[in-house]
């Protein structure tokens, strides 16, 4: 192979790392030290050391007095700048749909082979389902999920379950290919993707997929089983689609 054909492995390798440690950190959601970081990432403390360094210059960390590393600044302006085609109609839909349903309201996109949430607006019932913003979840047993999920070729559906195995969550999440694709079918057919207890007992969602947006982007509503039952499921998906300006 010659000089100009070369795969530049070493900045590949360098930016992957980079990046597993900021998401090690969004996922732990807490702040984290250097030799924690570097055991759970599985780099030598002094990379970790160095690469920290450099992502905390950039503003993508901070270095607390504690010695502890924190998310930046700058990714909240990079989080921004990737909702800005979208951003303001987000937050007007989910705040439409609280009112008109009462319920938690959610969007999300697909990261990978999982679901990140990106916003969300809370009901105001005591009892309600809280997502928090920027957690991920498993594609396969969530509205959104699906609801994503429909808007792939049937052998990228196929592939996800193979790369992630379709773990179970409930008794009743979907354990195998062909009921996930029979289930990506049927949110096609329908226009809406339904979460019946799948991920956690006790709670139903409802999500339909946004395919105008300029990325995988799904909207949903959540919550108990008790009041959102399974006849009022065609109404939320209704509502669902009114207020993203799209015809059921």
């Amino acid at each position: 192979m010659t000089a100009d054909t070369a795969t530049p492995a070493g900045p590949v390798q360098s930016v992957g790392r980079a990046l597993g440690l900021l998401e090690h950190l969004a996922d732990a959601g807490e702040p984290l030290g250097l030799s924690e970081l570097a055991a759970a990432c599985r780099l030598p403390v002094s990379t970790t050391h160095r690469m920290l360094g450099g992502l905390c210059t950039a503003g993508y960390l901070y270095k607390g007095p504690d010695r502890r590393y924190r998310l930046g600044p700058r990714l909240v302006a990079l989080g921004g700048a990737a909702l800005l085609p979208i951003g303001p109609d987000i937050s007007g839909w989910l705040g439409r749909l609280v009112q008109l349903t009462g319920e938690t309201a959610n969007a999300a996109t697909l990261c990978g082979d999982t679901v990140l949430f990106v916003a969300q607006v809370q009901s105001s019932q005591p009892m309600r389902t809280s997502t928090e913003v920027h957690r991920t979840t498993a594609a396969h047993c969530s509205a959104v999920g699906k609801a994503l999920l429909s808007l792939l070729p049937d052998a990228e559906v196929a592939a996800l379950a193979g790369r992630t195995g379709l773990p179970r969550r409930t008794d009743r999440t979907l354990g195998s290919t062909e009921e996930l694709l029979a289930a990506v079918h049927a949110v096609r057919r329908a226009g809406h993707a339904v979460d019946d207890e799948e991920e956690e007992d006790g709670a139903r969602c409802v999500a339909v997929p946004v395919p105008s947006a300029p990325f995988p982007l799904a909207v949903s509503v959540a919550g108990p089983t008790a009041r959102i039952t399974r006849d009022r499921v065609p109404v939320i998906a209704g509502e669902l689609h009114r207020v993203i300006g799209r015809s059921p």
